[in-house]
């Protein structure tokens, strides 16, 4: 057999999509996540799936343990070996501040002990000139100071190096020779561009989750072997692309948003499908709602990611924003006596209160529990059956509080995870200049349906799309996926005296060094390349980035001025206006290698099937309504064609979609569900 599976490991839940390419046959299965041993949860998943290991050829994988790990720093911190004088690059920062008049405000603490950061001689100025030898007896040195602090993970960060890289080549060299059991991080390979703060914080990030992820990787690939697995094992990595796992632990810091980026992938997929190419995506799961907008058919990226408010790490990936809002959240009140919900999460253990397993706080889970929102006896498709006494008892204890009864309150719950995501939502629509009434929102994760209709009702969007298998969609975008190498480097020009070989000279390393890691990714196909350059007024701070042809033999003139008149009609059109005259600096250079990998086929939805409900009715509370009766219907029994009115439930083993009273909703041909959304009187 030759099946695929992608694997997605989240916080309370791991989803597996299997996809046989020989037949289109889609099989999805889910299964409780396992902290501290996600192979249990993996294999977990894997068995409910029945089929052997030895029948899949490929397995795609997306994780958040990267991230997690980042946000809460439960292991070691590594060394940093630093140019003499500059070990207080991290710990200076920025001169911004997150709270202008706050005095008890403190910054964010870097990834490093500052006694664990040491200072080696050497010099390399900004033409990549060296102008002091690199002092190797003070390196020995700070390598066996490293050593003796007994840390295994060493980031170095020296001046220029992304100019000049000699001096981090030959520290690495050093370190191989006298304490090879150590990991080595070099910044001109993590982020080779300018700005010594971000590229030594970046640097710092891939140091921390180097040896975390080369274990985390070895004991999933272990784990595989050992029973009978002889897969392509690959890793979902954070700008949309997959790798060979084998090759993650080179630098994990590109492994940051994997899961969700599978997410995003998948909306793509289905927007293309569906001829829509403006999209915004929400993910709610039990832990995390995460949001990214797609515009023309691609979804935004970017390079800038913080771990928290002023500690950035930067590297390539889908542009992905997670605020802590899932089933999960936790409901609570805060010292002034409001209520609030989330960021912290009941997880997968304990868990919300109605899992019967030791939790006891409410969560957003309990809450649609106690509004009728959710069947107690068909989640997981019947597998987990939820105690709807005890959400209603934890829910009670919070609204005495509260002097709220359990509707109210959890009802209070609801409307204010709501408006969280919503903010979330604005973040990357209106704040960039875009109207979200022009998007249509696609909703996924096992609790994003749930709450879908109202976000859209709230921001003013009047459509809603719930694909297939939206419980489990990020699993299902790993399929999806191509492998992808991105390439940066800064390389400063003048537009007034730039020498047309120096840029090609650029375009030309850098697309050869893509190519280069696609194919030691495991790429064997013939990749499209494409390539970007970030430019900017002279003076200016903040960069535009325009596409640049990459040609045989090179740019010629006339491109390169295209180029440039690209550069000030994209300016004109995002600031209002461009000032042709002016010399135009050419910063930054990408390059993106991407390999096409086969995709999985979606078959159309038959038009032969029910149009009543087929379960019983069942009455939900929504607000301003009441106890309204909803009739409730299964989704595979539906049929292509089928349009259900409000109020009402669709239910499926992975997730439910609540549709609000007056909204309606129709399925089209491949299944997914379409939900209009009722205009609210002005």
């Amino acid at each position: 057999m030759n099946l695929r599976m992608g694997i997605d490991v989240g916080g309370t839940f791991t989803d597996v999509v299997l996809f046989d390419p020989s037949t289109g046959e889609l099989r999805v299965t889910k299964a409780p996540s396992t902290p501290g041993r996600p192979i249990d949860g993996v294999m977990a998943a894997i068995e409910k799936a029945e089929v052997p290991l030895d029948a899949i050829h490929t397995l795609v994988h997306g994780t958040t343990v990267g991230t997690n790990a980042l946000l809460e720093r439960k292991k070691a911190l590594p060394a940093l070996i630093a140019t003499k004088g500059f070990r207080d690059v991290v710990f200076i920062q920025r001169i911004n501040r997150k709270h202008h008049y706050d005095l008890s405000w403190d910054k964010p603490k870097p990834f490093v002990e500052r006694r664990h950061c040491f200072e080696v001689p050497g010099r390399v100025n900004y033409r990549g000139e060296i102008v002091t030898p690199l002092d190797e007896q003070a390196a020995a040195e700070a390598i066996a100071s490293v050593r003796a602090a007994g840390i295994v993970d060493i980031a170095v960060s020296f001046l220029f190096s992304y100019v000049n890289p000699e001096h981090e080549l030959r520290m690495r060299e050093l370190i191989a020779e006298l304490y090879p059991e150590a990991t080595v991080s070099l910044s001109h390979e993590v982020y080779p561009r300018w700005r010594e703060y971000d590229r030594t914080s970046t640097t710092l990030a891939d140091a921390f989750l180097k040896s975390l992820i080369a274990d985390y990787v070895d004991n999933l690939a272990r784990g595989f072997s050992s029973a009978g697995g002889k897969m392509n094992f690959l890793m979902m990595k954070s700008n949309g692309g997959v790798q060979e796992a084998a090759a993650a632990a080179r630098k994990p810091v590109d492994l940051l948003v994997s899961g969700p980026a599978g997410g995003v992938l998948s909306a793509t997929f289905f927007g293309n499908l569906t001829g829509r190419r403006d999209l915004i995506c929400m993910d709610m799961g039990g832990t995390s709602f995460d949001v990214s907008l797609i515009k023309g058919g691609e979804a935004n990226r970017t390079v800038d990611f913080e771990i928290e408010w002023g500690l950035p790490v930067f590297t390539p990936m889908v542009d992905v924003k997670t605020i802590g809002a899932g089933g999960g959240s936790i409901a609570w009140i805060d010292k002034g006596g409001l209520l609030r919900v989330g960021p912290q999460s009941a997880s997968a253990v304990p868990g919300p209160a109605c899992y019967g397993k030791g939790g006891t706080q409410p969560t957003v889970t309990d809450a649609n529990i106690a509004l009728g929102r959710i069947n107690p006896d068909y989640f997981l498709g019947g597998e987990l059956s939820l105690d709807v006494d005890a959400a209603r008892a934890a829910l009670e204890e919070l609204g005495s509080t509260l002097n709220m009864g359990v509707e109210e309150v959890a009802s209070a719950i609801v409307e204010l995870v709501d408006f969280n995501m919503v903010n979330a939502i604005r973040l990357i629509s209106i704040d960039r200049g875009l109207d979200p009434r022009e998007f249509t929102l696609v909703s996924f994760g096992g609790a994003g349906s749930l709450h879908a209709g109202a976000l859209a009702k709230i921001i003013g969007i009047r459509e809603v799309l719930v694909p297939i298998h939206q419980g489990v969609f990020s699993a299902f975008g790993l399929m999806t996926a191509d492998m992808r190498v991105d390439e940066s480097k800064t390389a400063s020009f003048r537009s007034d005296t730039v020498e047309l070989s120096h840029v090609n000279d650029v375009l030309t390393q850098l697309s050869r060094r893509a190519v280069e890691r696609l194919r030691a990714d495991g790429y064997a196909g013939e990749p499209r390349v494409e390539a970007t350059i970030e430019m900017r007024y002279l003076g200016q701070n903040y960069n535009t980035e325009i596409p640049v042809p990459l040609v045989e033999g090179g740019l010629q003139a006339h491109e390169l001025a295209e180029v440039l008149e690209q550069f000030h009609a994209e300016h004109r059109r995002r600031y209002g206006y461009d000032i042709h005259r002016e010399v135009v600096e050419l910063v930054h250079f990408n390059v993106v290698a991407v390999g096409a990998t086969e995709k999985p086929r979606v078959p159309t939805l038959s038009a032969d099937g029910h149009v009543r409900p087929d379960r019983p009715a069942r009455p939900v509370y929504f607000k301003g309504h009441g106890w309204v009766e909803a009739a409730t219907y299964e989704r595979a029994a539906l049929a292509s064609g089928t349009r259900v009115e409000g109020p009402a439930i669709v239910e499926e083993p992975t997730a439910t979609t609540l549709l609000h009273p007056g909204d309606s909703l129709e399925v089209d041909s491949y299944g997914n569900l379409v939900i209009a959304i009722e205009k609210e009187a002005s």
